[in-house]
Parts: C-alpha cells; sequence; structure tokens
C-alpha cells in the first residue's frame, strides 16, 4: 500500500511538474522584461522599476545577455530555488522529499497560483522566499552570521520580510539582529556607490513612501487593504478600519511568539506566523507574494503531523490552501466580497499558526521536531 502511495503521488507531481514547466515557453515575462530594460535607463525608478537600490545592482547583470536568453535562464534558476526551498523546509524537519508526502506537496506547489503567477510575470519572489528558508536552515544549523547575512540580503531586495524582527527580539538575539543591521548597512552602502546617489535618494525619498500611503484596489491586491478597498470607498472610516484591523493583528501576532519565546518547538511556527502576517498587514500584496506561505504552510503541517486525531486541523489547513492556491478567472463577475479569497486564506492559516502556538507554549526544551505528544 505504501508502495502504491509512492507511485500514485510521484505521478502526481510529474504531471503538475509537466504542466508547470510550460511557464518556460511563454512569449514575454513582464515584470522580469521591466527589470531588464529598467536598469538601463539613467533614474530606473522613473522607467517603472520599484525595487530598493540593491536589487537594482543585481538587475543590472541581467544585461549582460540579450533579454530571450535572461528569459529563459531567470525562470529555470526560480524554479530551481522554489524546490530548493521546498527541500530545505523538509530537511528541517527531518523529512524525506522522495517520499509518498513530499510528492504530494511538490504536486500542489506546482498548481499554485501565486507559483504560477511569479513564474509567469518573471518575478523574483523564488529567490527571496530561498534567502529567507535559507536563513531559517542556516539559523537552526547555529550558522547565525551566515543567515543573519542571507536575511539581510532578502530584505535589501525586496523589503520582505520585515516582521521577522519580532522573533529574534523575542528571542533576545542581539548578536544576530546586529550582524543583520551591519549586513544591511553594507549591502546598502555598497548598492550606495555602485548605483550612484541620485537613484538612491530618489527611492528613499519619492517611491518608498508610497509603499506606507495609497490604497491599491486590483484583484490581485489581496492585502487588508485590498479587502477594504474594494469593500468601501476611502475615506476616513477605511483607513481607520484597516489600521485597527491591522493592528490587532500584530498585536496578537506579538502576543503570541513572546508567550512560546522559550519553547524550541515553535520556533518555526513563529516565523510562520510572522510570514503571514507580513502578507496580510502589508499595504499591498499581490497574489505572487504569497508565494511565501511555502513556508508557513509547510511549518503548520509538520508541526500538526505530531498531534493526535488532526484531522480537522488537517482539513483546515488544505481549506487554506485551496484558498490561496486558486485564482478567479473573472474576478469582476463575482461579488467584491469573494474577491478576496487569497486573503481568507491567509487569516485562516494566521488563526490555525495562532491557535496550536498558544495552545502549545509551554517552556520545554525538547529538539524539534517532537513525537506526536497527545
Amino acid at each position: 500500500m505504501a508502495k502504491a502511495a509512492k507511485i500514485i503521488s510521484a505521478l502526481f507531481f510529474l504531471v503538475s511538474l509537466s504542466v508547470l514547466l510550460k511557464v518556460l515557453f511563454l512569449n514575454s515575462y513582464q515584470d522580469l522584461t521591466q527589470y531588464y530594460l529598467g536598469v538601463k535607463a539613467v533614474n530606473p525608478y522613473l522607467s517603472g522599476v520599484i525595487y530598493p537600490p540593491t536589487a537594482l545592482v543585481i538587475f543590472s547583470f541581467l544585461n549582460l545577455f540579450p533579454l530571450f536568453i535572461i528569459e529563459r535562464v531567470w525562470t529555470a534558476l526560480s524554479i530551481i530555488a522554489l524546490f530548493t526551498s521546498v527541500y530545505l523546509i523538509f530537511k528541517m524537519y527531518n523529512k524525506q522529499i522522495l517520499s509518498s508526502l513530499g510528492f504530494m506537496v511538490l504536486g500542489l506547489v506546482c498548481w499554485s497560483f501565486p507559483v504560477k503567477f511569479t513564474l509567469g510575470m518573471g518575478q523574483i519572489n523564488n529567490f527571496i522566499l530561498l534567502l529567507f528558508v535559507a536563513a531559517i536552515y542556516l539559523l537552526r544549523q547555529k550558522k547565525s552570521s551566515l543567515a543573519a547575512f542571507l536575511l539581510s540580503l532578502s530584505f535589501a531586495i525586496k523589503l520582505f520580510p520585515a516582521y521577522l524582527i519580532l522573533q529574534f527580539v523575542a528571542m533576545k538575539k542581539w548578536k544576530f539582529l546586529l550582524t543583520f543591521i551591519i549586513s544591511l548597512f553594507l549591502l546598502s552602502l555598497f548598492a550606495f556607490i555602485i548605483i550612484g546617489p541620485n537613484n538612491n535618494l530618489y527611492f528613499y525619498q519619492h517611491l518608498l513612501p508610497t509603499f506606507l500611503s495609497g490604497w491599491k484596489t486590483d484583484y490581485y491586491n489581496q492585502a487588508l487593504t485590498g479587502f477594504v478597498g474594494r469593500s468601501l470607498p476611502y475615506n476616513f472610516f477605511s483607513q481607520s478600519l484597516v489600521n485597527l484591523l491591522s493592528l490587532f493583528f500584530i498585536l496578537v501576532s506579538c502576543l503570541v511568539i513572546f508567550k512560546a519565546r522559550k519553547n524550541k518547538e515553535l520556533v518555526n511556527m513563529s516565523f510562520g506566523l510572522l510570514i503571514t502576517l507580513n502578507l496580510i498587514v502589508n499595504n499591498f500584496s499581490w497574489q505572487h507574494h504569497f508565494v511565501f506561505l511555502l513556508f508557513p504552510f509547510l511549518a503548520t503541517l509538520f508541526y500538526v503531523q505530531t498531534i493526535k486525531n488532526n484531522f480537522r486541523l488537517l482539513f483546515l489547513l488544505f481549506v487554506s490552501y485551496v484558498w490561496v492556491s486558486f485564482n478567479l478567472v473573472n474576478p469582476y463577475a463575482v461579488p467584491v466580497l469573494l474577491q478576496s479569497h487569497v486573503l481568507y486564506g491567509a487569516i485562516l492559516l494566521w488563526i490555525l499558526e495562532v491557535y496550536l502556538i498558544w495552545k502549545d507554549s509551554r517552556p520545554l526544551l525538547l529538539s524539534f521536531p517532537a513525537k506526536a505528544r497527545r
């Protein structure tokens, strides 16, 4: 039976992968093209590029080759980064990636719309995912300096995931935080020298403030602001509602991670909670950003597996995955409340994380992962 399940799940993955690999043959990758052409401009930020200066340094290397070559290589490397992230998460939990569960997870990853959207647009998300997953993995390997550098690189390129810093504050990892800050400063200084002061100042003075103001009501914005902005007119009341809801999610998350700060079993769950929080309360979270939920989903899955009689929790986790992973081809043909299905899935995942962490936040000193305890 186990061998048959492994064969079936492997076939599911291969079929899913064959569908996903069609992305290698698209005619264009809109965001990648913008990176490629934008860095050629005197001021890339006037050409539509919105990434921090450190990202511009990376994008500048794209111009060493013709665009059609860059498109294929970038997409192939993005797929590799995605699967490497999954492999590292499995390795954190001493799980076999070449197993029935591993093939099933990989197959579901291939069908996720945020994954397809990231690849189809030529987005940088899978590389950012790999950076912070590798940082968390290295942290567990007690290589905190390298972990801090990788996390600072993730933040310097995409300003994500900012809320992970709260976990290190809760754990009083002051050396890690100092290394993170120094690394971030050095990366920013390097970008300042390479990209030049004018472009750096333009980003920080004119572009960065827009990340914190204004609402984007497109269907693809699945943050709280998108939900409220599509449901209510922009005014003092709707802005106050977003602020209050965001404050609620942030305060509850902080309370939970600080309560669980001494329980080593819950560290990854806390990281996952803060990544989920980041996507919910961001001023905007496009659907392709939700590829970052890969870590919270798997961290929660592996934690739920340690719990006896866990069918309900697994079912809710699967519902959350489905809501996050599908896409409405014609979103404006459905009621406005149904257009925020990705946000609902993220909130359901956040609730599961809060529940599990709060319920089990006892100051245990066991190594992770633990065996079934209940």
